[in-house]
């Protein structure tokens, strides 16, 4: 089985600004900091692809260790990255791979917008930055997890306001949102330091609202036609996957219930999509397979035919629909439809009821939800110095200006 997915504790760090790491086995998929930061990857430098162009990317640590999972012979950590991992990233490095535009490199699959990758990695650095022992510092024993929490929150903010968007590229914005969420769940164990969170409940309800965001997003995707092998979303099938592999196991982690419930919808959106499992992760088949007859609670396996959250789409639905001569996986419509908040028709465009979700979600957790309070850089310096070890700010030396940029990187 895969590594459990517990908290790990970090060892002390440098800290640096735009520092640029050649360790691929500590960058994972992240090996060019300087290449990927907002700051130094303005919106319209010619350098750069456009924000919703695709571009190739590193194979993921976390892939590597999935396939030596499955592997008959499987290697021990330090073997695997010595043996498989590093071999692999010096390979697609002499290919030129990271940031080349997929037509060049037809045959991998590792591919991402461009602004989903600048995402991934800024969600990477906040979660390095709510953890206390990357300063020196000690705050509480869940700090670090209320800051993934934090962090969960203000992305899915950032999906409210792109779903409710009227703009062309609505569907893109959605993507980029829920495929740089699913890639960095999966990256340095972070869905483990979300879920370990001692406030269970709402950590359940954000993992349930993160399902509703995939739901919504290949609900909107299957409506636009897309929903298929040569969809325009290069990394379609590799995103679903992401989401199957870090929501195979929650309920035995007590993340349980209708939480999870839409683990087997993803699942089906997948399969209607006529999807290659290989072209997702290396364990997708695996995670398909046991999710098809997974119940919503630990030890609760149901038969894949059982009923689930939804019927399907009524006719006409989706532009897809007829042709494929199937039966869509969004729910219907039923009735007439009514408007909902920033003006999306509930039923028609908002099949998963996300905003009713969200603003559930939101109401509950009042001035609570989202925000910096977890975000170490963000502190005072005096608050900083108070709870480092050796009562000094371990930022001292860093200005303002980049830890007001999340500048600030770890090494």
């Amino acid at each position: 089985m895969p590594p459990a997915k517990k908290q790990k504790t970090a060892g002390d760090a440098g800290v640096s600004v735009e520092s640029n790491s050649k360790d691929p086995a500590n960058e994972s998929s992240h090996p060019h900091k300087n290449d990927k930061n907002k700051k130094s990857s303005k919106p319209g430098d010619p350098k750069d692809p456009a924000p919703h162009d695709y571009i190739c990317f590193h194979r993921p640590l976390f892939d590597v260790e999935s396939a030596n999972w499955l592997a008959p012979d499987s290697l021990e950590g330090n073997e695997l990255v010595k043996q498989v991992y590093k071999p692999g990233f010096a390979q697609e490095e002499k290919d030129n791979v990271y940031k080349a535009a997929p037509s060049e490199h037809k045959d991998h699959k590792w591919v991402i917008m461009w602004e989903a990758w600048l995402k991934t990695d800024i969600l990477g650095r906040k979660a390095r930055y709510c953890n206390p022992d990357n300063f020196g510092m000690y705050l509480c024993n869940d700090w670090q997890g209320w800051g993934m929490q934090e962090i969960g929150e203000n992305v899915m903010i950032e999906y409210d306001k792109a779903f409710h968007s009227k703009g062309n590229k609505r569907l893109e914005d959605l993507w980029v949102v829920v495929s740089a969420v699913g890639l960095w769940l999966n990256e340095d164990e972070h869905i483990g330091l979300l879920i370990n969170n001692e406030d269970g409940s709402t950590t359940c309800k954000l993992i349930g609202l993160i399902g509703c965001a995939l739901l919504s997003t290949l609900a909107a995707t299957e409506a636009a036609g897309e929903l298929k092998p040569d969809s325009r979303f290069l990394d379609l099938t590799l995103v679903i996957s992401y989401y199957f592999e870090i929501s195979h196991d929650l309920p035995d982690y007590g993340i349980e219930g209708e939480c999870v419930a839409w683990r087997r919808e993803a699942v089906k959106y997948f399969k209607k999509g006529k999807l290659d499992p290989e072209k997702g992760l290396s364990a997708t088949k695996v995670r398909m397979e046991k999710l098809e007859k997974a119940g919503d609670y630990d030890g609760d396996d149901e038969d894949a035919d059982a009923e689930t959250v939804d019927e399907p789409v009524a006719e006409g639905q989706n532009a897809n629909q007829e042709a494929a001569g199937e039966k869509a996986v969004s729910p219907p419509s039923k009735g007439k439809a009514k408007r909902a908040s920033g003006g999306v028709q509930s039923d028609e465009k908002d099949p998963w009821k996300w905003a009713d979700k969200f603003k559930a979600y939101k109401k509950g957790r009042g001035s609570s939800m989202g925000g910096q309070k977890y975000d170490i850089t963000k502190m005072s310096r005096t608050d900083r110095a108070a709870a480092a070890f050796d009562g000094k700010d371990p930022l001292a030396g860093v200005p303002v200006k980049e830890l007001k940029e999340d500048m600030v990187d770890l090494v």
